[in-house]
């Protein structure tokens, strides 16, 4: 057997595996804590902290996560980020007029409505679109509360993705944490890189998902992006998780003022969220 057949063999069974997870239901209900929110709660890190703590976290990594967290687990919306790191993201983002987004692997959708929800207190959303080869049932129910969601059930990886992409125009965000392997991760790197303004990858620090992380600091050392990286983690745990996010440095949109009483990291910081905790 070749090493290109054994790649694809392996690829195969892979995706047929990732296939038979299906999406658990999440509750939509709780992005009403989101709306009630305001937008100086919404621009300060710590509050939006909380406030993901309270929407609900994903359950099937339990043991990457403290003990304090373990009664939030596998409620609500099922976000599967780090509380800490996913609110100096989502903070970082306020202040940028993001219009358009797109999710590539959305696991139980919990993520991506979020984000949608989030960004489109700042500006409007053109589209919040997310990818995935297994059915979501949440995203389709989603798309009834949000006309600017849309659900793609595909490989990001098929012949015709790219020309579908195409049909959007350029896109202000993008957020990969699809099939977490060195060679699909660099894949949508290249697939994206030349139509998004901003990249975000999520998994860059986690111990368990080397290839991400070599993608990553490959791209953190490219002249055409800036590079913001957000891995704060919980003390005796990991490194699990951590999110990249990569500015192209031509064609970034200005930034959006939030209110003078808003507090953030400088985005002229190139690493952000270094410590334990």
């Amino acid at each position: 057997m070749t090493m290109e057949a054994g790649r694809f063999q392996s690829m195969t069974r892979s995706w047929a595996r990732l296939r038979s997870l299906q999406p658990l239901p999440i509750d939509l209900g709780r992005l009403d804590l989101l709306a009630a929110a305001s937008l100086e709660e919404l621009g300060d890190p710590r509050r939006v902290e909380a406030l993901i703590v309270e929407l609900g976290l994903n359950d099937e990594e339990r043991s990457e996560f403290p003990i304090s967290l373990q009664p939030r687990l596998g409620q609500g919306l099922r976000i599967w980020q780090y509380p800490h790191q996913f609110s100096r993201y989502l903070t970082t983002l306020a202040r940028l007029k993001v219009r358009s987004y797109l999710e590539v692997g959305v696991r139980h959708g919990g993520s991506f409505v979020a984000t949608a929800e989030y960004l489109r207190r700042f500006a409007p959303l053109d589209f919040a679109i997310g990818v995935d080869v297994i059915p979501c049932p949440a995203l389709r129910a989603y798309e009834k509360m949000n006309p600017a969601a849309h659900f793609w059930c595909v490989d990001s990886r098929a012949p015709d993705f790219a020309a579908r992409l195409d049909t959007l125009g350029p896109i202000d965000l993008v957020f990969i944490d699809s099939h977490h392997e060195e060679e699909q991760c660099r894949a949508e790197w290249e697939l994206f890189a030349p139509r998004a303004s901003m990249i975000a990858f999520h998994d860059v620090d986690n111990v368990g998902c080397p290839g991400v992380g070599k993608v990553w600091q490959e791209v953190s050392r490219s002249p055409s992006h800036r590079c913001l990286t957000f891995i704060e983690q919980y003390e005796g745990l990991g490194p699990f998780m951590g999110i990249g996010l990569a500015i192209r440095r031509e064609g970034l949109r200005p930034p959006t003022p939030l209110s003078e009483s808003s507090s953030h990291e400088p985005m002229s910081n190139e690493r952000t969220n270094g410590g334990t905790r």
